[in-house]
């Protein structure tokens, strides 16, 4: 991973929106190439396996129109939290999800069996791996920054890449 000197620093929250709008694009901020396409890949195949699994109508948003508060109506589905850690990914399977479910065709499908458990899981933890590599890219975006000390790990890798290059 690159020195600090090579890659101008990145605001943190900056790379964590980054992250969440494009999975892996928080790294890719700070100069973590590698791991950037590495994780970004990893997150939208897992999402993807998922749907290929069991069909796009396990990402399901939330009815927001129906009774009780907020909290109450986000826990009807609440596999959709994680669903949509994955960022604008998961929101746009949940909207083709919603626009296939008031079609007359596919209306009245809605997965219900232990395959579609499997894909909306896959989905679910597609997103809350998402949520770990923001976590994480945010993190190393602010080493440094605020009087943190470095990781050691991130030393062994800049050691290694290094190395590496020569």
């Amino acid at each position: 991973m690159p020195s600090d000197t090579a890659h101008p620093q990145v605001p943190p929250p900056l790379v964590a929106l980054a992250g969440w709008l494009a999975p892996g694009a928080g790294y890719w901020l700070i100069g973590h190439r590698t791991r950037a396409i590495t994780v970004g890949v990893t997150i939208l195949l897992v999402f993807v396996f998922g749907i290929l699994i069991s069909g796009i109508r396990v990402v399901q948003a939330p009815d927001m129109t129906g009774s009780g508060n907020l909290m109450q109506r986000v826990l009807t589905r609440p596999w959709f939290i994680g669903q949509v850690l994955i960022g604008p990914v998961g929101l746009g399977s949940a909207y083709v999800s919603d626009q296939l479910a008031q079609s007359a065709t596919y209306g009245k499908i809605e997965a219900k069996a232990r395959l579609a458990e499997i894909g909306t899981l896959y989905t679910a933890v597609a997103g809350m791996l998402n949520l770990l590599t923001i976590i994480d890219s945010a993190h190393r975006a602010a080493v440094g920054q605020f009087g943190e000390p470095p990781d050691e790990l991130d030393d062994l890798d800049t050691a290694a890449e290094q190395q590496g290059r020569a």
